[in-house]
């Protein structure tokens, strides 16, 4: 009878050899020269060098596991937290950010100068104010002011990346800042208007650019303002006026030279009325609510001409407040005309 024990071992030896697995080795310290000699020895013609038996007796220990590590991890940390973005204001990758400003690292956040006391209860500077106790000042064709920031060094370069180096990016940015200073004020209002109807703006508007200074910009920066602060307010933003003469900047120029310059640049929009009416009419029916037996007397007494017409005006920087002043006294006029009163109060994005 023919003995098949033997070929039944060698079989078995060479399925166990097949169903082995092999893992990379660390050749490093004092074990790289006993590994390379278990190496050598091992699996002549049946294995390859640098390669080891899961059932040697090379230890574990020698395993490099630091590449299945990283062949692992990277991947996976790449995806939940990918590489931070840089601060649009300082360039720097942001590593943690303040709440509703992600744009920008919790550094430039802390060197923001928010207004938040205030000196002057009409311009709304946080410190002195000569332009409103110079004596002899004619008054203002606005209520008051409130702005968001003081207009330091550093506000100075964030508006000028902004208006003048093509960092668009910034202008949401600033934009909620400015609607942070417009929620301030309606509450301040609000406060100062208890016992009567909710305060509420019927429009928001803005100071205008000239054409050419929108053709080489892109934008008006107080539009970008002022819509950020409609949408806050819950008021129409309507284009009430207009910019009939290109200016150069005002920016280095003195108070006087600004009051000289702002002479007959502005005016009203042709259709400004014709935007406005609906505004009223809308402002009536979210001051009172609809009912059949109070709709009509309360449209006539919002309608008449005891109630101000109260809209919000909006610029990027109050410096001798010239501007503002010139724009608010148009839409008084514009208003006048139709017989009504205008209340205008001026939102800036930062006060000098």
């Amino acid at each position: 009878m023919k003995d098949t024990s033997c070929a039944c071992k060698e079989m078995q030896r060479l399925t166990r050899l097949r169903n082995h697995r092999v893992w990379p080795v660390k050749e490093c310290g004092k074990n790289a020269g006993v590994l390379s000699e278990q190496l050598n020895n091992w699996g002549r013609g049946e294995g390859r060098p640098g390669l080891v038996n899961e059932a040697s007796s090379v230890s574990y220990a020698g395993i490099d596991w630091s590449m299945a590590k990283e062949a692992v991890l990277s991947p996976l940390h790449n995806l939940l937290a990918p590489p931070g973005l840089p601060c649009l204001t300082c360039g720097k990758m942001i590593s943690g950010s303040e709440k509703g400003y992600p744009e920008i690292c919790s550094s430039c956040y802390a060197s923001i100068p928010w207004i938040r006391n205030l000196k002057c209860a009409a311009c709304g500077r946080p410190v002195g104010c000569p332009d409103c106790t110079r004596e002899g000042v004619p008054a203002r064709n606005f209520v008051l002011n409130r702005s968001a920031v003081a207009y330091n060094a550093t506000m100075r370069e964030w508006l000028a990346q902004y208006k003048f180096r093509g960092n668009e990016a910034l202008g949401p940015v600033l934009a909620r800042m400015a609607g942070f200073a417009a929620q301030r004020m309606l509450r301040e209002l609000s406060e100062k208007n208890s016992g009567t109807s909710r305060f509420r703006f019927d429009a928001v508007t803005f100071v205008p650019v000239s054409e050419d200074r929108l053709m080489e910009r892109g934008f008006n920066q107080a539009r970008t303002l002022a819509l950020e602060a409609s949408t806050i307010l819950g008021s129409p933003l309507l284009p009430l006026l207009e910019r009939i003469r290109h200016t150069e900047k005002q920016s280095f120029k003195s108070r006087w030279q600004r009051l000289r310059d702002l002479q007959g640049i502005f005016c009203p929009a042709d259709n400004a009325w014709d935007l406005l009416q609906p505004a009223l009419h809308r402002s009536v029916a979210k001051t009172f609510p609809w009912s059949v037996f109070s709709w009509h007397d309360a449209m006539i007494a919002e309608t008449s001409e005891a109630r101000p017409v109260r809209l919000l005006l909006v610029d990027d920087v109050y410096t001798t407040g010239s501007t503002v002043n010139t724009c608010a006294g148009l839409l008084r006029e514009l208003c006048e005309y139709w017989g009504r009163t205008a209340e205008v109060y001026c939102l800036t994005w930062a006060r000098s």
